[in-house]
């Protein structure tokens, strides 16, 4: 699909500003992924504006993410609040000059917080986090999936499932793993084995209450902003159901290399435990859904070749997911 310009987009944030009763706001460039976000400054307010990629999430499926961050700010778990234009809508819809409509949210800037960590750090072991930090993560994420499991489907719920298919179906939410060039015969060959085991275990696991779930399913440091004593999640692009150990792979996944991973890891597991139960049935499943968790980045960088984060992935990344797949084959697990 053709992408749009910042210029374009930042035209169109504009003009979905006004359906927020916030024409005139002052508008800052944040960021580019899938989304664009920039930041929007009236008065003493300020506002994350997120311009959707087209073609990634369908409007029932944004409505949906943004219903369940209002039903989770209603419940006191910290998460960035939800704006609603003066129609009272959550999703603002707008057209480029093609006609084509594009998805607009606005939610309320977190001010005075800042990220819990950085994957580049997590990834190359220089990350100075403490496991005290991840025993927190491992709470909030139980939490989090304490209010899903009593929220429920919500009304007019539409979202993806990091399920068999969504992680290693033909329809992959991320795309397909095995499809991202410049991987050896043996590794692809390693990955496609590995792939088939981890559907059975997975299959076996299966999908009851207590281990599977609506989940945030980009649970990493970078979305955890820390303001003051407390932690507030951002950033639901990703969410839907899952697996609860896929949230918990996600995040420590990029920690891998780092030298003190086992500690990160266990400490991650008890601040869970402390929230939720969370069986060895699971657990003697935790290489395999890192692996699985390695294996959705692998499918994202296949069909996003050429952008910076999945020429890392490509390069980097793979050689650790080719690794935890051995290692999943061989039987092995980590002690956590």
């Amino acid at each position: 699909m053709a992408l749009i310009d910042e210029t374009a987009a930042r035209g169109m944030a504009q003009t979905a500003l006004r359906a927020y009763g916030l024409d005139g706001a002052e508008l800052h460039f944040v960021k580019y992924r899938e989304n664009y976000v920039f930041r929007a400054e009236q008065g003493n307010e300020s506002f994350a504006v997120r311009l959707h990629r087209r073609g990634v999430h369908s409007t029932a499926e944004v409505r949906t993410e943004l219903d369940y961050l209002v039903a989770l700010g209603e419940r006191g778990f910290p998460v960035s609040q939800a704006i609603t234009t003066v129609s009272g809508e959550v999703v603002c819809l707008v057209e480029d000059e093609t006609g084509a409509e594009h998805q607009v949210d606005v939610q309320r800037w977190v001010d005075g917080a800042a990220p819990l960590g950085d994957i580049g750090a997590a990834f190359d072991g220089s990350s100075p986090l403490e496991p005290a930090d991840f025993h927190r993560l491992g709470r909030l994420a139980g939490d989090l999936h304490g209010h899903m499991q009593e929220l429920g489907r919500l009304p007019g719920f539409s979202r993806g499932a990091w399920d068999l298919e969504g992680l290693f179906g033909e329809g992959a939410l991320w795309g397909d793993p095995l499809a991202l060039e410049g991987m050896s015969a043996g590794d692809r060959g390693v990955l496609r084995e590995a792939i088939t085991v981890l559907r059975a275990e997975l299959a076996a696991l299966g999908t009851g209450p207590e281990v599977y779930g609506v989940i945030h399913a980009d649970f990493t440091p970078e979305n955890i902003l820390v303001r003051g004593e407390e932690l507030v999640l951002i950033d639901f692009d990703d969410f839907g159901e899952g697996w609860h150990l896929f949230e918990l792979a996600t995040i420590l996944f990029f920690y891998r290399p780092h030298p003190r991973f086992t500690e990160y890891a266990e400490a991650a597991i008890a601040g869970y435990r402390s929230r939720r139960p969370l069986g060895e049935d699971q657990l003697r499943l935790w290489t395999g859904m890192l692996l699985a968790r390695g294996l959705t980045y692998l499918g994202w960088a296949a069909e996003r070749r050429g952008d910076e984060t999945a020429e890392f992935i490509a390069e980097h990344v793979t050689p650790v997911v080719v690794a935890l797949a051995r290692e999943f084959l061989a039987g092995t697990t980590e002690q956590v």
